[in-house]
C-alpha cells in the first residue's frame, strides 16, 4: 500500500506544544466559561502544554459552573493545556490578546467548545480530520496486509486507490479552510497536509499575508523564511544554466556595510569578478591578498570586485573585509541564517567566483591567484 498521506514536518513542529521560543513582552489573553455538572470544589488550570506542564493561572469553579483564568502570550503562537476538574482537557492555540469562551460538561468530554479566536475556530476541526485519517490509516493497513497474505493483487490496488482518493479530499477540505484562516497561526499547522512544492502559491500566499500583517512571532518568523528559501531554490532550479560560462548571470541586489542596496548590474561596463566567501573560511581569507593586489592592479582599467558575504555575523564580516583591505563592493548575502543568493548560484563551496564581462556574461569561474591575474592580463593588458 502507497502512503500517499500528506505530512509536513518540520512546519507542523513550529507549533508543536511545549515549543521554547524566544521571549518578549508578549500580549494578556483570557480564557473564561462555565463547567457543567462540576463538582464542588473543582478547580480550573491554565498550564504551559508540555510533558510536565507548569501551571500559569488556576481559580475554582463558582458555584454555578463558571471560572476565568489568564496567561500572557511571549511568542506569538503557542499552546496552552486547560484543565477542568481533571474531567476536561483541551489544548488551546494562543497567540496573545485573545478573550476565549468555554463551555464544557464534566459529564460529557463531547460537549466541549471554545470560541473567540479564529486559531480555537479552526485548530478543532484540523485535529478531528488527523484523528480520522490516523484511524483510516490503521485500517488501510490492516486491510493491505491481509491482501498480501492472500497474494490479492486487485484488492491492493483497491486499497491503494482509495487511499488516493481520501488523501484529496483531505487536501481540498484544508485547501477551502485555509482562505478563512487568515494569518492566524492555525492556517500554518493546515499547510501540513499540502505538499510545498504542489501547492507553493498557498503557502507563499499565506507568508505575505503575514508579512503585511506583521506577524513577527518565531514561528510565523521561520515559516516566512522557509518560503523565501523555497522560492530561491525553485529559481535556482529553474535557472541553473544561468551559472555557465558564457551566459548572464542573474542580477541580486544585496545591503552593503552601510546599509544602502547594491546591485550587480549597477557595475555593468566593467568586467566584474563575483567573489562568494566568509571571515570563517581559511582558504578564503588565505586569497584576498592575491585579489586586493590584482583589483589594485586593474581597478583603473575597468576591473572591479562584487564580494558577496555568506557570514552569519555582520560583526564578524566588517571586520574581516576591514582587516583584509577589501576596498571594493562588499554585500552581506545571508541574513536569519537563509543564503537565496547562495541557492540562486548553485553555490556548493567557497570560496567561489565567477568573472563577467561588460554586459554581465560570465566568462570564467573560479580563477584564484596566477590564474586570475592572468586572465585579466588577457582582457585589460599588462
Amino acid at each position: 500500500m502507497k502512503k500517499n498521506w500528506n505530512t509536513f514536518v518540520v512546519l507542523a513542529a513550529l507549533l508543536l506544544p511545549g515549543a521554547v521560543f524566544a521571549q518578549n513582552a508578549g500580549k494578556e489573553f483570557t480564557v473564561s466559561g462555565t463547567l457543567q455538572n462540576a463538582k464542588p470544589g473543582s478547580k480550573a488550570y491554565l498550564e504551559t502544554n508540555e510533558q510536565i506542564s507548569k501551571k500559569i493561572d488556576s481559580t475554582q469553579i463558582d458555584a454555578s459552573g463558571k471560572f476565568a483564568l489568564k496567561g500572557r502570550e511571549l511568542n506569538g503562537g503557542s499552546f496552552y493545556k486547560l484543565n477542568l476538574a481533571n474531567t476536561q482537557v483541551s489544548s488551546l492555540l494562543v497567540e496573545g490578546g485573545e478573550n476565549l469562551v468555554v463551555t464544557a460538561d464534566a459529564n460529557d468530554k463531547s460537549k466541549l467548545q471554545v470560541t473567540g479566536s479564529v486559531n480555537m475556530e479552526f485548530y478543532p476541526k484540523i485535529v478531528a480530520i488527523d484523528t480520522e485519517m490516523r484511524e483510516k490509516h490503521k485500517n488501510w493497513q490492516k486491510r493491505a496486509a491481509a491482501a498480501a497474505q492472500k497474494n490479492d493483487f486487485k484488492a491492493g490496488q483497491a486499497i491503494d486507490q482509495e487511499v488516493v482518493t481520501e488523501n484529496q479530499k483531505v487536501i481540498e477540505t484544508v485547501k477551502a479552510m485555509i482562505p478563512q484562516m487568515g494569518t492566524a497561526s492555525v492556517a500554518m499547522i493546515a499547510l501540513k497536509y499540502l505538499d510545498p512544492k504542489e501547492h507553493f502559491a498557498l503557502y507563499e500566499s499565506l507568508a505575505q499575508k503575514m508579512q503585511g500583517a506583521n506577524k513577527t512571532g518565531k514561528q510565523a518568523t521561520a515559516f516566512i523564511e522557509f518560503v523565501k528559501t523555497m522560492k530561491a531554490e525553485q529559481s535556482a532550479q529553474a535557472s541553473q544554466v544561468a551559472v555557465v560560462e558564457g551566459a548572464l548571470a542573474p542580477d541580486v541586489a544585496l545591503e552593503n556595510a552601510q546599509g544602502q542596496t547594491v546591485s550587480l548590474s549597477s557595475l555593468r561596463g566593467k568586467y566584474v569578478l563575483i567573489d562568494f566567501w566568509a571571515s570563517w573560511c581559511g582558504p578564503c581569507r588565505q586569497e584576498n591578498p592575491n585579489v586586493v593586489r590584482v583589483y589594485n592592479k586593474y581597478k583603473d582599467k575597468g576591473f572591479e570586485v562584487y564580494s558577496i558575504s555568506l557570514d552569519d555575523s555582520r560583526d564578524k564580516w566588517l571586520k574581516a573585509v576591514q582587516t583584509d583591505g577589501m576596498i571594493w563592493t562588499n554585500v552581506l548575502g545571508k541574513k536569519n541564517g537563509s543564503s537565496p543568493v547562495a541557492i540562486q548560484y548553485a553555490i556548493q563551496v567557497i570560496p567561489t567566483t565567477f568573472l563577467l564581462d561588460k554586459e554581465g556574461k560570465i566568462i570564467a569561474k573560479n580563477l584564484r591567484g596566477q590564474a586570475l591575474e592572468q586572465k585579466l592580463s588577457e582582457i585589460l593588458g599588462q
